[in-house]
C-alpha cells in the first residue's frame, strides 16, 4: 500500500509537471530573480548582520538596504499599479526589461561597495542611492514576471514558481559558501542575466490577448464607463486584505532578528534555503495530489505554517529559528498561491494583467515595510522571553481570528475561493482539456465555460436553458459572448 501511495503521488506530481511543455529558459530567469532576492536581502552578504542606526533607520535598528529598497519597492508598486490603467501590459514594451535590468544591476553595484558600508561621506550616498533604485529596479522586473506567467495560467505559475524555487534556492546555497566578495560579484549580474532570459520569451507577453484588447472592439461599454467588475473588486480587497496580514507577518519576523547573533543568522539563511523549498514542495502537492483549491490553500494551509512559526519562535534556542523556518515556508507556500490567483482575477474580471500584478506586489509589499518597521519599534519596547511570547501570542490570536471570519464568510465560499489551480488536469478526456485550455486562452467566464462545453457537444438553446437552469435571453448573451471572444 506504501508503494503504491508513492507511486501515485509521484505520477500526480509529474503529470502537473511534464504536461506541458515547460520552458527552461522561463524557469532559469525566474530562479535568477530570486536568487537575487534571497541573496541581497534575505543573508548576511551585503550588509552588516547588527547595523548601527543610520540616516535611513530612523533610530531603530533597521537595516538600511532592506528598509529603503523595500520603501521603493512599495512606492514603485503603487506607481505601476496606477499606471497599468494607461498601459495594461509593460511587457509589450522593449525598452522597459532594459531599464529593469540596467536600475537593479546598477543598484545592486553601488551596495556591493564594503566601504558603503560605513556611511562615511560619498560612499553613504553611493550606498543609499544604490539601495533606492534596486527597490525600483526589482519592482519592474517582478511586474514583468508576474505578467508573463498571468498570461500562461496559474496551474502553469505554479509549476513554474516551484521549479524557479527549487533552482534559486540551489543557486542561493552555492553563493552562501562563496567569500562575500565573490557572491556579490556574481549577485551583481543576476538582474541583467534574469532579464535577458525574459526578452527571449516576452514574445508571450506580446502576442497574448488581453482584457483590454477585448473590450476595444465595438461591443465595448461607452466612452466614460467602466466594465461593471463589482465581484472582482470584492475578491480583490479580500486578497489586499490577506495579502497585507502575511506581508505584516514576515516583515515582523524579519524585524525580530535585525538583531540577532552571527552564528543564529548564518543557521537561519540555510534554513530559509530548505523552508523554501519545501514550501514549494507542498503547493506542488496540495495542489496535484489533494487537489485543493485556494481557499483550502490559504486558510487551511498558509495560515496554520505562519501560526506554528510563531508559536516556535516564542521559545528558546533553537526551536525559535523552527519557528522562524516554519513561518517561511508559510510565506512562501502563500507567495505562490498570490500569484497563482492572478491568471483567475485577471481573466474572470477581464482586468488588465499589470493592473492586478500590481496590486496584489503592492499590498503584500507594503505590509512587509509596515511589520518591519513596528517589529524594529517592537524591540525598545519588548524585554526578554515574556515580551516576545506576548507579542507572538497577539499575532496567533490575529491568525485564529482571520481563519475563522474567512472560512465562514460567504466571499470565501465563492469567487476565488473555490478555484483548483491544477483544474485542468482534472478533465477526464482529451475532448475536455483541449476545451478547458481554449476556454482560458479566450478568458471565459466560469458560466460561459459551462455553455461553451455545451454547444461544443451539439446542444440547443433550449436544452441549455433547461441543463443550467437560466433564461433563454441570458443563455443568447453568453452565446454572443463566446462567438465574440
Amino acid at each position: 500500500m506504501g508503494k503504491f501511495g508513492f507511486a501515485a503521488l509521484g505520477k500526480r506530481i509529474k503529470l502537473s509537471v511534464f504536461s506541458f511543455d515547460v520552458q527552461p529558459t522561463i524557469a532559469l530567469g525566474f530562479a535568477l530573480h530570486w536568487t537575487w532576492v534571497w541573496v541581497t536581502f534575505w543573508s548576511s552578504t551585503f550588509y552588516s548582520i547588527s547595523p548601527a542606526p543610520g540616516p535611513a533607520t530612523v533610530g531603530v535598528p533597521l537595516e538600511p538596504l532592506w528598509l529603503l529598497s523595500l520603501l521603493t519597492n512599495v512606492l514603485g508598486y503603487g506607481a505601476l499599479f496606477v499606471m497599468s490603467r494607461k498601459r495594461p501590459v509593460f511587457g509589450r514594451s522593449s525598452a522597459v526589461p532594459l531599464v529593469a535590468g540596467a536600475l537593479t544591476l546598477m543598484g545592486t553595484l553601488l551596495v556591493s561597495y564594503p566601504s558603503a558600508a560605513s556611511f562615511n561621506e560619498a560612499s553613504s550616498f553611493a550606498y543609499l542611492f544604490g539601495a533606492l533604485i534596486t527597490g525600483v529596479g526589482s519592482a519592474v522586473e517582478v511586474i514583468l514576471w508576474g505578467e508573463l506567467l498571468t498570461i500562461l495560467g496559474a496551474r502553469q505559475t505554479i509549476v513554474y514558481s516551484m521549479l524557479a524555487t527549487v533552482i534559486g534556492s540551489a543557486f542561493y546555497l552555492l553563493l552562501s559558501f562563496l567569500p562575500d566578495q565573490a557572491a556579490r560579484f556574481l549577485t551583481v549580474g543576476l538582474p541583467a542575466a534574469e532579464m535577458w532570459l525574459f526578452t527571449r520569451k516576452q514574445s508571450i507577453v506580446r502576442t497574448a490577448r488581453q482584457p483590454s484588447d477585448e473590450v476595444a472592439g465595438p461591443d465595448a461599454p461607452p466612452s466614460g464607463r467602466k466594465p461593471r467588475l463589482t465581484t472582482t473588486r470584492k475578491a480583490l480587497l479580500e486578497i489586499a486584505g490577506i495579502s497585507l496580514f502575511f506581508g505584516l507577518s514576515y516583515g515582523l519576523m524579519k524585524g525580530f532578528f535585525a538583531l540577532s547573533s552571527d552564528n543564529l543568522i548564518t543557521v537561519r539563511d540555510y534554513l530559509n534555503i530548505v523552508a523554501l523549498i519545501l514550501g514549494a514542495t507542498a503547493i506542488l502537492v496540495t495542489t496535484s495530489v489533494f487537489r485543493m483549491d485556494f481557499r483550502h490553500m490559504t486558510y487551511q494551509v498558509a495560515l496554520p505554517l505562519m501560526a506554528a512559526g510563531f508559536i516556535f519562535f516564542s521559545l528558546t534556542y533553537p526551536l525559535d529559528l523552527i519557528g522562524f523556518a516554519l513561518h517561511q515556508m508559510g510565506y512562501q507556500y502563500f507567495y505562490i498561491v498570490l500569484w497563482a490567483l492572478w491568471p483567475v482575477l485577471a481573466s474572470h474580471g477581464s482586468v488588465p494583467t499589470g493592473w492586478v500584478v500590481g496590486w496584489g506586489l503592492l499590498c503584500i509589499q507594503l505590509g512587509q515595510f509596515v511589520g518591519s518597521v513596528a517589529a524594529a519599534i517592537a524591540l525598545t519596547f519588548v524585554q526578554g522571553d515574556l515580551g516576545l511570547a506576548m507579542v507572538s501570542a497577539g499575532v496567533i490570536f490575529v491568525i485564529l481570528i482571520i481563519a475563522l471570519f474567512a472560512m465562514g464568510s460567504g466571499s470565501a465560499n465563492t469567487g476565488w475561493g473555490f478555484v483548483k489551480p491544477m483544474e485542468e488536469a482534472d478533465a477526464a478526456s482529451d475532448f475536455e482539456k483541449a476545451g478547458t485550455r481554449l476556454a482560458r486562452r479566450c478568458r471565459l467566464s466560469p458560466r460561459e465555460i459551462e455553455v461553451f462545453f455545451l454547444l461544443a457537444k451539439g446542444r440547443n438553446r433550449a436544452y441549455i436553458r433547461e441543463e443550467l437552469v437560466i433564461g433563454d435571453e441570458t443563455v443568447k448573451s453568453h452565446i454572443k459572448s463566446i462567438y465574440r471572444k
